[in-house]
């Protein structure tokens, strides 16, 4: 049984509220600190979002310590000194009294926070409910009284509702209901992996490594704001079967090192479109000229011309170039690297 501290009710109420606020973390984090100051009287707080790929965090909201101090506690050595706590895993807070190594063999503490006046300190490590390492929450006082043995155990029971307020997720999952039909997702990190998206199974063609991804990255690249796209993804009862793609860049909010939503739909209407003139839709996009369809496609420029006329019928477009705008708009068209893919 935790003894609660003093107004400990008033402060679970207060996260609980925070932790429900919309927008996205750093619109919660000011908030979340106000009341921990109100638990620990410290005179620096962070709240620090890993970046699991480089074992590096991201501030979402620092004071009280210098800039010397701040890029160490972003960088990696900090995140092994977490790991020689234990900190690294889901675990109850841990005072710098509680810390299983000397303070003084850290070097955050030697070179850094004691030289800086802190006595002591309480870190709280951030995990989702379903089981993602988010970050830390570091807070350091020059009383060596504070906080109390009381006051950290009351912020374990709080911490639940600390890492859902500062979960990147939440903004990125209500990003991907834009898309109202989406059957499969991840997000996609700027090193080219996948973590997995809340509320939504991943798919084959979603895996690290998959061209489609590829394609998704590239857009990115070229400015594409949404990006959306076919996919040949033959069933048993349609061998000829696509999959709708829609990428959608992660808000600015988020961590630095996510950078799209990547879902699956059914492909939905295709005019009529063949699997080959979907394809050619896709060279149309790129600009390509019908000598240089009929080289990469091993057929006549007349066959070209002929497939060319069809789309257009069924596109309703007088021009190729309309065409390939109304492809663009509507994603109905397969990308060149996946004209070839196979489950």
């Amino acid at each position: 049984m935790v003894d609660l501290p003093p107004g400990a009710a008033e402060v679970a109420a207060d996260m609980e509220r925070i932790a429900a606020l919309p927008g996205d973390v750093r619109d919660r984090v000011p908030e979340l600190l106000k009341v921990l100051h109100r638990l620990v009287p410290s005179g620096g707080s962070m709240v620090h979002v890993l970046n699991p790929e480089l074992r590096e965090f991201e501030g979402m909201g620092e004071s009280g310590y210098t800039e010397a101090a701040l890029a160490f506690m972003r960088g990696s050595d900090h995140y092994r000194e977490m790991e020689l706590l234990g900190m690294d895993r889901d675990r109850p807070p841990m005072c710098v009294r509680d810390a299983p190594v000397p303070p003084g063999e850290l070097q955050s503490w030697a070179e850094f926070l004691e030289p800086a006046g802190y006595r002591e300190g309480v870190g709280l490590t951030l995990f989702s409910r379903d089981g993602r390492h988010l970050g830390l929450i570091t807070l350091h006082t020059d009383d060596p009284a504070q906080p109390t043995d009381e006051v950290r155990d009351f912020l374990g029971l709080l911490t639940p509702m600390m890492a859902e307020a500062v979960d990147p997720m939440r903004s990125i999952v209500t990003l991907s209901r834009i898309v109202a039909d989406a059957e499969c997702g991840v997000v996609l990190t700027r090193a080219g992996n996948v973590l997995p998206l809340p509320g939504l199974p991943d798919h084959p063609l979603l895996r690290v490594g998959s061209p489609v991804l590829e394609v998704a990255a590239a857009g990115l690249r070229e400015g594409h704001v949404h990006n959306s796209f076919l996919c040949p993804y033959p069933a048993a009862d349609d061998p000829g079967g696509h999959v709708q793609v829609t990428v959608l860049p992660c808000p600015t909010s988020a961590p630095a090192h996510l950078l799209a939503v990547v879902l699956t739909s059914p492909a939905g209407d295709l005019r009529g479109l063949t699997r080959r003139e979907l394809e050619i839709l896709g060279l149309l996009v790129d600009g390509w000229s019908n000598q240089r369809m009929a080289s990469e496609l091993v057929i006549t420029q007349r066959t070209v011309a002929a497939h060319i006329e069809h789309i257009l019928d069924k596109m309703d477009a007088p021009t190729r170039t309309l065409a390939a705008v109304r492809a663009l708009r509507l994603g109905l068209y397969v990308p060149k690297p996946l004209a070839r893919t196979r489950r």
